[in-house]
């Protein structure tokens, strides 16, 4: 949620501190931070700063040179201090890194202006129309430290033109044209990339949930037991990841549907897939997989934990539920239980297994949890 983001991240993110976790993060990830990239940028950098340093031979161009080397350093240390720390992409300290480096170019444009040498006018004024080239395309997704970066880039050499007066106001006048153009299109750019990144989230996680209950539908669980087996131990006995996969199926649910309509079982749907979401947790899987079917997922269980939350979904489900006209109808459910890696490696096996579990329990009676066994367990 927005909340989460401190005052400066949350300027700096614009709209998309109030996007969703999994659109932001696809967002940020359109910011190209690759070494090469970064080191074809450095270098260019630093080409036009030596340049500057070796025409103009003074303090403010050695000075330019030394403090843009070390923003350089900068922006290549914080992502590797943040990875041997374990910690997320220092995105704040980039972007703040970047924003002193375009100060020090705008401060470096103007120097080379009042210098009234041609060359380093030159260079200056077309590293920075290339710096904004740069900005509008590898910081689309962050507008406004985009745009505020090229306005500390162009703005002080712009107003030092006007300064200057007679034909380099017209100079100046295009920076500033340029500036502005690039800047609109770069918010409009952010635009479209969020609109087409959001509408594509949108229909991953329709294809990924259950409409009617908002769980996760049966190509979801599969997915999630699937990686799930990939961190299974390569044998039995050794030690690794394990999990439980519960097969839930609603007693009397049909009974409802008969009676009461379809628009009463529906509401029941709902309730149940409620009630196992109190049970299970936020950091549980749970999917309805179908008519009065459900799945739950419980990653590092053993057979007494799958049990033991057996119980809770069948204590929390069968019971009256109160639905929207104020009738109170009852239901019931048993459980299945299969077990990774004892009684499968693979997400059709283990559902399968907790099927067949679920059948054998539902043969003796309702209300029950049964455990999968192979042919000869006693």
């Amino acid at each position: 949620m927005a909340s989460e983001f401190s005052p400066l991240a949350r300027l700096l993110l614009g709209n998309l501190a109030d996007a969703p976790a999994s659109v932001r993060q696809r967002m940020l990830a359109t910011i190209p931070t690759t070494m090469l990239s970064l080191a074809f940028y450095s270098f260019t950098l630093l080409v036009i700063c030596a340049t500057t340093a070796y025409i103009a031979r003074t303090a403010w161009a050695w000075g330019w040179l030394i403090f843009s080397m070390a923003m350089i350093a900068w922006r290549f240390l914080c992502p590797v201090i943040a990875r041997r720390r374990g910690q997320p992409e220092p995105l704040v300290e980039i972007m703040v890194s970047a924003g002193l480096s375009m100060i020090s170019f705008g401060f470096g444009s103007t120097m080379s202006i009042l210098s009234g040498d041609i060359a380093l006018m030159t260079i200056s004024l077309s590293g920075s129309m290339g710096i904004l080239a740069g900005l509008a395309t590898r910081w689309a997704a962050l507008p406004r430290p985009a745009i505020a970066s090229m306005v500390l880039t162009t703005a002080p050499p712009a107003l030092t033109l006007m300064l200057v007066g007679g034909a380099y106001m017209a100079a100046a006048l295009v920076i500033l044209c340029v500036m502005i153009s690039i800047a609109t299109f770069t918010k409009h750019n952010q635009e479209n990339l969020l609109a087409a990144i959001t509408a594509e989230e949108l229909h991953r996680r329709m294809a990924q949930t259950d409409h009617l209950t908002g769980l996760a539908n049966r190509a979801q669980v599969i997915e999630q037991i699937a990686l799930n087996c990939e961190d299974l131990p390569a044998r039995q006995g050794e030690g690794g990841r394990r999990f439980a996969v519960l097969y839930i199926d609603l007693d009397g649910f049909k009974a409802v549907n008969d009676t009461h309509g379809h628009a009463a079982g529906d509401e029941i749907l709902q309730r149940v897939a409620d009630c196992l979401r109190q049970v299970i947790g936020p950091d549980e899987m749970v999917a309805r997989i179908g008519g009065d079917e459900f799945v739950v997922l419980l990653r590092d269980a053993d057979g007494l934990t799958a049990r033991a939350v057996a119980d809770e979904i069948i204590a929390a489900i069968s019971r009256e539920h109160r639905i929207a006209d104020g009738r109170a109808l009852r239901v019931g459910c048993s459980v299945g239980i299969s077990l990774a890696p004892l009684q499968g490696r693979e997400p059709e096996t283990l559902l399968a297994r907790a099927d067949a579990a679920l059948y054998e329990v539902k043969s003796q009676g309702k209300g029950r949890t049964g455990l999968w066994r192979t042919l000869g367990e006693a």
